[in-house]
C-alpha cells in the first residue's frame, strides 16, 4: 500500500482491541474523506456509521492516525477560520489516499471471503452452511 505501515495483528481475546480498531479506522476515514472534506469532529462522528465503537477510539488517537495518514501522503489538511469560534483543521483526501483506499477495499474484500469461509457462511445467502 502506498505509505503503508505495519498492522497491529491479532492479540487474542474477544472483539477488536484498541490497536485493531485504529487500523480499521484508516479505511473508514478514507471513505469519509472521499465523500468530502471534513474536520476532526465530523470524522469522529462519521466513524459511528461503520459500527466503530467510538469509546474505544479516543480523539487523540484519531488525530494521531490522521497525522500518520498525512505523513504518508494519503490526506492533506488546512486551517479553516471558524465562524463563531477558533480555526479548525479540515482534512481532504489526496490522490495517494484514493489509491490507498482502493487497495484497502481489495484487501478487505479478500478478508471478507476468508471470514465467510472461516465462519461457514455462504457468501450469497449469508446463512450457515
Amino acid at each position: 500500500m502506498p505509505g503503508e505501515r505495519r498492522g497491529h495483528g491479532w492479540r487474542g481475546g474477544r472483539g477488536l482491541r484498541r490497536g485493531q480498531i485504529a487500523r480499521l479506522a484508516e479505511p473508514c476515514l478514507l471513505v469519509l474523506l472521499q465523500e468530502g472534506d471534513r474536520h476532526g469532529y465530523e470524522l469522529i462522528a462519521g466513524l459511528g456509521r461503520f459500527g466503530m465503537d467510538l469509546d474505544a477510539l479516543d480523539s487523540g488517537q484519531l488525530y494521531r492516525i490522521l497525522r500518520q495518514m498525512e505523513e504518508a501522503g494519503w490526506v492533506t489538511s488546512a486551517w479553516e477560520p471558524g465562524d463563531a469560534g477558533p480555526a479548525r483543521r479540515v482534512y481532504s483526501l489526496a490522490p495517494l489516499g484514493r489509491q490507498a483506499l482502493a487497495m484497502w477495499q481489495e484487501e478487505l474484500a479478500s478478508t471478507h471471503e476468508v471470514l465467510h469461509k472461516l465462519l461457514g457462511l455462504d457468501r450469497e445467502t449469508a446463512e450457515p452452511q
